[in-house]
């Protein structure tokens, strides 16, 4: 589409982008509303935004109303829009993009800390919220809506970024959040199940993720080929690609020397130059996301030597196989919420458990309701117990949820229902015996809990220290003389 035309009509009806409003609600006389979607009420509302002193209306249809004019693609405007209110901030700096169904928020950390080790001023956006020089943001959405997206990469800019890594999740590559932009190099981590709710079938997902990788979006991919469907798609693509995995014969590839609950020693080969790295992640699919990390850095000229340094000390990342140790027993919490990534965790926590595998998860509710069961059946047959809990249940019943949930489990499985999370976390703790391993997947590090539109604060991360307290204080009491119990 060219927009500069609709820039044009605007001018030459005097009309201001910077007037351009989207929400309904806090539409001002004089400016221009955007109807992004269109529904049922799209005539009412394009009649009442006229009413309410609307200059005029862009819309996908003119709806035969008046003063309303048909415009290609209304959310890609309006995000042509905010990076033209933005003076274009994001032009200045380079950005790099990650998308996948698994692994985004591990590989952008990994990238962010990279450039920080070599000196480069960077800026990070995704799930976790928005970071630069020490501050952090809380944005909600993995890629926030453009708006807000090009205040931040304004900020950032004006801040001394030149930088910025970022998320680039399907829903916002489908609305077309990141019209507009032109990415120096765009990630794919993996294409699994995951928002079939919103996608329907698997083919519409992925055609969603691959709108990043057109010759007008991106300057250079970089893919993991070891995932299977990632690997398919390489004949097709028209921009130029690095390969990296494990698995596979790739550009950037590596050999797992060592590995322990404490991370993972790698010997990789960047395009011909061999170098080991240490990593304190631990997992194959953590050494996939390093790789594909270490191939953007690679193609952005980092040295070697910056990425062995920053991998070496890089920090956990919050809900990504945490691992918290008490009373002899191992607790991971992980953000693992959808059916490969269920099955990557347990396979990645199984050899160190010298005993068993105890893992604890639920399913959001109003999301893909069919990789439920899948979950269920995944969880029982490669964990030695599972409790079944709530994860964020937005609209629906807690029980319905896990109801969906049981339909998979294996029969004849050790499996216990708790819809309330935080006992559910206690009981899977406290049946645990010494070396055995309890996962707590599905919710990382979110600080609240999603129910009947309520964000209720919680945190998986303190129901578990919380519980290795009472442990500690059980075992504690239980040794003293009797005489120094207090009643």
């Amino acid at each position: 589409m060219n927009y500069e035309k609709i820039f044009s009509l605007l001018e030459e009806k005097k009309l201001n982008y910077e007037d351009v409003c989207v929400d309904l609600n806090k539409l001002q006389k004089g400016q221009i509303f955007l109807l992004l979607k269109d529904d049922d009420d799209s005539e009412p509302k394009i009649r009442l935004a006229l009413k309410k002193g609307a200059k005029c209306v862009l819309a996908s249809k003119s709806f035969g109303v008046d003063n309303c004019f048909e415009i290609e693609k209304p959310r890609a405007f309006w995000a042509i829009v905010e990076k033209k209110k933005h003076h274009d901030a994001v032009d200045k700096m380079k950005v790099i993009a990650v998308t996948g169904t698994n692994g985004k928020t591990t590989t952008t950390h990994i990238i962010y800390q990279v450039l920080k080790e070599a000196g480069e001023k960077v800026a990070l956006i995704g799930t976790l919220g928005a970071f630069f020089d020490q501050k952090h943001i809380d944005t909600n959405l993995t890629t926030p809506d453009p708006d807000l997206l090009h205040e931040l990469f304004e900020d950032f800019y004006n801040a001394g970024a030149r930088y910025v890594v970022m998320e680039a999740s399907a829903h916002a590559l489908e609305l077309d959040k990141l019209a507009g932009i032109n990415f120096e190099v765009a990630v794919l981590t993996n294409i699994t199940q995951d928002h079939l709710d919103f996608f329907g079938d698997m083919q519409h997902y992925q055609n969603a993720k691959l709108k990043l990788f057109q010759p007008n979006v991106s300057q250079k991919a970089v893919l993991c080929v070891d995932s299977v469907e990632v690997k398919k798609i390489l004949n097709n693509l028209e921009i130029p690609y690095i390969t990296c995995g494990l698995n596979s014969p790739s550009d950037v590839f590596g050999v797992i020397e060592n590995e322990s609950i404490d991370g993972s020693i790698v010997l990789c080969n960047a395009k011909g130059v061999p170098f080991l790295f240490q990593l304190p992640l631990v997992g194959r699919y953590n050494v996939e996301n390093c790789l594909a990390a270490i191939a953007v850095c690679n193609e952005l000229g980092i040295d070697k030597k910056c990425v062995q340094s920053a991998l070496k000390h890089m920090g956990e990342i919050e809900g990504r196989f945490n691992v918290v140790k008490g009373a002899g027993k191992t607790v991971v919490i992980d953000f693992a919420h959808t059916p490969d990534g269920l099955e990557k965790i347990i396979h990645t926590a199984r050899p160190f458990a010298k005993g068993k595998v105890l893992t604890v998860f639920g399913c959001g509710g109003n999301r893909d309701a069919k990789k439920r069961p899948i979950m269920g059946k995944i969880a029982s047959s490669l964990s030695d117990a599972v409790v079944l809990t709530s994860d964020n249940p937005r609209f629906e019943d807690p029980m319905e949820i896990i109801s969906q949930i049981a339909e998979g489990v294996e029969v004849g499985k050790d499996v216990l229902v708790e819809p309330d999370r935080a006992k559910a976390i206690k009981i899977a703790i406290n049946l645990a015996e010494k070396n055995d391993v309890v996962i707590i997947a599905g919710k990382g590090g979110e600080k609240y809990q999603d129910i009947n539109g309520i964000k209720v604060p919680y945190d998986d991360l303190s129901v578990v220290q919380e519980t290795f307290f009472e442990i500690k204080e059980a075992e504690h009491l239980k040794g003293e003389p009797k005489s120094a119990i207090k009643c």
